[in-house]
């Protein structure tokens, strides 16, 4: 294994924050990266990491080497992808992150799809509800809701996610329906903690609900409807992750002629000049798979 292997081994290590993640993400026995880096380290007669039973952290050394290692592997990826598209072919991993609940109910059957279009493409999911480092974590794609200010990101448009106001009968029983936007602050909301504000059409403008005070605050959809499902109160969620419980009756419309406004969801990634073919692939099949109709609760 050549020294460049090392380089781009020791990289790896330290973004995944231990010798296990690296050889899982590399393919390789944890035994064969340990071995890797020791030998760069001979190599160097310097120390480049500190090893503990519970972390690693960078020498200083290790620090400034690490910037080298980084390039060194962004250049031969980006050498990947040239060839990649001379190629016509895409190939290769994409690392791509979603909030959890639009990751687990949407991209499931979209990325079976895009595996049997491209079989040479395999794609690594990471569904994290908070706003991961694009960057750091080696991110290829990223699905949002909202534009990032971050200039150096791209944002490509995807589409409105539609959004309702919904409680269980049990709930709505026990407090009754609301008739005004007005009357939301008498009632228990589940509120995320990305939604602070609710934006009701009402009246032909806009009714700029900012719940006072919560009777539940999450990071997480999932979380919220499953309270909602218990009948704990009034959540703003996407149609798409609740519309069998409105079929089923487990849960109903509130204030059906007053609905939130669409979010809009954005794919984002990081600015290159040479952004691989796998990636152009899968920017183009989101477009063309109609991902817009999922986000809206619409079956393509």
């Amino acid at each position: 294994m050549s020294k460049l292997d090392a380089m781009s081994i020791f990289a790896a290590v330290v973004d995944n924050g231990s010798f296990t993640g690296a050889a899982r993400q590399l393919g390789l026995p944890k035994s064969t990266v340990s071995q890797r880096v020791a030998e760069l380290e001979q190599g160097l007669k310097l120390r480049l990491l500190h090893r503990t039973t519970r972390k690693l952290s960078l020498t200083e050394a290790g620090q400034l080497y690490l910037g080298f290692c980084r390039r060194i592997v962004e250049t031969g990826q980006a050498a990947d992808a040239a060839l990649s598209r001379l190629s016509g072919t895409p190939a290769g991993n994409l690392r791509l992150t979603a909030p959890e609940a639009s990751g687990r109910v949407l991209l499931p059957q979209l990325l079976a799809q895009f595996r049997r279009r491209h079989p040479q493409v395999t794609v690594t999911c990471i569904l994290a509800d908070e706003q991961l480092d694009l960057v750091a974590e080696r991110i290829d794609l990223a699905l949002r809701a909202g534009r990032m200010a971050d200039s150096s990101f791209v944002s490509r448009r995807l589409g409105p996610v539609r959004r309702l106001l919904v409680a269980a009968p049990d709930y709505l029983s026990r407090q009754g329906m609301p008739s005004t936007p007005e009357a939301l602050a008498q009632h228990a909301l589940l509120v995320h903690d990305g939604s602070l504000q609710w934006p009701l059409r009402h009246d032909g403008g806009i009714y700029p609900l900012t719940p006072a005070a919560p009777t539940h605050l999450a990071n997480n959809l999932g979380y919220l409807r499953s309270l909602a499902l218990a009948g704990e109160g009034i959540a703003m969620l996407p149609l798409y992750l609740c519309r069998d419980d409105l079929m089923t009756g487990r849960l109903h419309t509130v204030l059906e002629s007053c609905p939130p406004l669409d979010n809009i969801y954005y794919a984002i990634y990081p600015s290159r000049r040479h952004p691989s073919a796998a990636l152009l692939a899968l920017l183009d099949f989101l477009v063309e798979y109609r991902f817009e109709r999922l986000l809206t609760g619409v079956e393509p």
